[in-house]
């Protein structure tokens, strides 16, 4: 015979799976899913005992008193709209692999009730061939996280593409960093970070790791460049600079979105604006070259030489003159 304790928590478990404010139990149904899927049956003050023992717990349950019809559980650790706001992130991160999306999807799923679930199953992965084939992303994250906290060094093969599209290895001998933190920017997640006997900072995708290993060694010297992380551009870091633009107004929500409202924005036309941003160049000249049309660099001068001679040497102009 189970104990009043495991009574509460089988009825705990009943009412997360089959009861939401569309779908409230009666106490004849309660007593027929506990008998179904635990073989009891409790009698009604038992019940009623285990319902007053989980609201003194907190949990949010609406009573018969409350509603005139039976019971349910009110409020979840998740409201609907969050569960399918974190479910469509986790269909968008394309480091996440296929089956680690669908893992932790169901993870999501189970904190609602079983009849709220039914509503996400036309949800699916968006261009499914955009996610990462490493399944040692959590690991990665995990691992990497706690030499963090530790200040030790990590040591990792980092892979990328060949032409057949499958990840291999960059080089054979490991990589060995100093790591400071980890950023989400440009729909991937990177590990900023330093080359052992290096100071310039580094970004390197979590994703394209593998066989992320801690080592006993601490870190080179207490020199965190995150700063440099948080102002990279595409995921190029370096020395920030102040870069100034003139840009098409068309553009205006790109350039806030890309850059944040804290950046100074000064009208010149009805049709454009400048603006100043500090920002590692090498980043900033691809991201101008996105916008090619309706965005000039104006300092430094050399950035701005630099990007001329980039769209003179394209294959657009060079093909034509071939």
């Amino acid at each position: 015979m189970k104990t009043d304790r495991a009574i509460t928590i089988c009825l705990l478990h009943v009412l997360r799976e089959y009861s939401d404010e569309n779908h409230i139990l009666s106490m004849q149904e309660i007593r027929q899913k506990m008998q179904l899927l635990y073989h009891i049956q409790p009698d009604r003050r038992t019940i009623y005992s285990s319902i007053a023992l989980l609201l003194d717990l907190g949990y949010d349950i609406s009573t018969f008193e409350d509603n005139k019809i039976g019971y349910y559980l009110q409020s979840r650790t998740f409201e609907q709209s969050e569960i399918l706001l974190l479910i469509d992130a986790v269909y968008a991160f394309p480091f996440i692999s296929n089956k680690q999306s669908s893992d932790l999807i169901s993870k999501f799923q189970n904190q609602l009730s079983m009849h709220q679930r039914k509503k996400y199953t036309h949800l699916k992965v968006v261009r499914s061939s955009r996610k990462s084939d490493n399944r040692q992303v959590f690991l990665n994250i995990e691992v990497l996280d706690e030499a963090i906290q530790d200040k030790k060094q990590v040591s990792f093969s980092y892979l990328k593409y060949d032409i057949n599209k499958t990840l291999k290895k960059r080089r054979e001998k490991p990589y060995i960093v100093n790591p400071y933190g980890m950023v989400y920017m440009n729909e991937h997640y990177y590990l900023i970070c330093n080359l052992s006997g290096k100071i310039n900072t580094s970004l390197y995708r979590i994703d394209h790791m593998k066989d992320v290993v801690i080592q006993s060694s601490s870190w080179d010297k207490e020199y965190e460049r995150k700063e440099d992380a948080m102002d990279a551009v595409y995921a190029f870091s370096g020395k920030p600079e102040a870069i100034t633009m003139r840009c098409d107004n068309i553009i205006l929500d790109d350039v806030i979105d890309r850059f944040g409202t804290n950046i100074f924005i000064r009208k010149t036309s009805d049709t454009e604006f400048e603006f100043t941003v500090h920002a590692p160049p090498r980043g900033i000249k691809f991201w101008a070259l996105q916008y090619l049309q309706y965005v000039e660099v104006l300092s430094p001068i050399w950035l701005k030489d630099q990007i001329t001679s980039s769209i003179l040497q394209n294959k657009y102009i060079t093909s034509k003159t071939q």
